[in-house]
């Protein structure tokens, strides 16, 4: 156990940048959070938005959760872009390689900084509160997939 404890400061972090993101269509990927899909992937047809009451497309899922459940990566990834918006509150976008890009919203105490590496499951953030776009369906996760721009449904990659 002495040889372990003489590991070089930063040792490690030099793996995680260099991990190769290479996702595809016969790769699966870990639910961010565990929960009930409340709204469902829908780019051929529109669906019901309760708290919105009108019919639209929807490019990503809403996953319903608890405030403060812990969010994570659902695959390998790189983080492109954290921000905030009306609808889906603060989010952070993941590539995921071969232009595969994930959007997890409704974060909150996101402790992750754009250009980071992480592995599958480590901590995206927590569940927040619900947008107003959001008060009826509740707490939930807003997750999106596409590849080249094309939104794609997540549930045909989510393990």
């Amino acid at each position: 156990a002495k040889e372990a404890e003489a590991a070089p400061a930063g040792a490690g972090q030099e793996e995680a940048v260099s991990l190769a993101l290479n996702f595809g269509q016969t790769q699966s990927m870990m639910w961010p959070v565990e929960g009930n899909v409340i709204l469902d992937y829908s780019m051929d047809s529109t669906i019901y938005f309760p708290t919105l009451d009108q019919y639209k497309c929807n490019p990503g899922m809403v996953i319903q959760s608890e405030v403060s459940a812990p969010v994570c990566a659902p695959a390998d990834s790189r983080v492109v872009e954290i921000g905030s918006n009306e609808e889906i509150g603060n989010y952070v976008v993941l590539d995921l390689g071969n232009e595969y890009l994930a959007t997890c919203g409704q974060l909150k105490e996101i402790p992750v900084v754009e250009n980071e590496y992480l592995e599958q499951g480590q901590l995206l953030g927590y569940v927040a509160e619900p947008t107003k776009y959001y008060s009826i369906e509740g707490t939930n996760v807003y997750f999106q997939l596409s590849n080249e721009s094309k939104p794609l449904d997540p549930l045909d990659y989510l393990e």
